[in-house]
């Protein structure tokens, strides 16, 4: 079932995606920068927690009309990430498509009564299906860059929707959000030989859940791991021309002009 954004919020924010690619085209067609290609893949824990009444649950969870619940998963996700980024000597800024395919098949459900007790579930339903997807804005800083070695923090602001198969989900992506948000943190290691840059990216993601029918029913998804992947180069940057310079050919003077 698709999740997303209104159809004018959506297209609005093609548009802004589309502009500031081709800005970022633009600024390393025509400057000295560096214009990046990248790819990752990985492995990431998906870790979730939401709290919901009666609008938003399973179909085997019954509250007999009061009280609410409170669902738990965590699990394996696997990621997949394209990155288009412009660079000067020091800070960059790109667009970076992110896709996570959770693999969560089970999670527990705890039910709290009006009198403040609660029973436990466990459901496991191995047709499960999410995929999460998000459009995010990549800003990163070099703070450490000697030899073949750089170091370079960074952190993406989001906007996210994705798919959920299976009525036994711990959640429906068509309910859900109030906020579409998602902010990460991550610590690039780069090991770059020519316009070639081999990356290993620690990382957290931090996504607020709330449902479109009732803001009080909220959560939180955590996405925790670590990313491998290659970059390249497709522009040579200053700094680079400016540690190997070309050398000048010597122009041939014809010794009998002078005489």
């Amino acid at each position: 079932m698709f999740y997303g954004l209104k159809p004018q919020l959506l297209y609005s924010m093609k548009r802004i995606i589309l502009v500031f690619c081709l800005i970022i085209s633009g600024l390393a067609a025509y400057s000295q920068g560096q214009f990046i290609i990248g790819v990752k893949g990985g492995i990431d824990g998906c870790f979730y927690q939401f709290n919901s009444g009666a609008l938003n649950i399973p179909n085997n969870i019954n509250l007999n009309g009061s009280g609410y619940i409170k669902m738990v998963s965590k699990g394996p996700s696997i990621p997949a990430l394209f990155e288009l980024i412009y660079g000067t000597k020091k800070f960059r800024v790109g667009y970076q498509f992110e896709y996570e395919r959770i693999m969560t098949t089970s999670y527990s459900v705890k039910t709290y009564n009006q009198s403040g007790s609660y029973s436990d579930t466990a459901v496991y339903d191995p047709t499960i299906t999410q995929h999460f997807f998000c459009h995010n804005i990549l800003l990163e800083y070099i703070v450490y860059d000697h030899k073949n070695l750089r170091l370079v923090p960074d952190i993406t602001f989001g906007y996210f929707h994705g798919i959920s198969s299976a009525t036994m989900a711990p959640y429906d992506f068509s309910s859900l959000n109030q906020n579409r948000f998602k902010i990460g943190l991550a610590l690039n290691l780069e090991y770059y030989f020519g316009p070639y840059n081999v990356v290993v990216t620690p990382n957290y993601s931090l996504v607020p859940i709330k449902a479109m029918a009732d803001p009080n029913e909220k959560g939180y998804m955590h996405f925790l791991g670590i990313h491998i992947g290659m970059r390249f180069n497709v522009t040579k940057s200053k700094q680079d021309a400016e540690k190997n310079p070309k050398k000048k050919k010597k122009e041939y003077v014809n010794p009998e002009e002078d005489n």
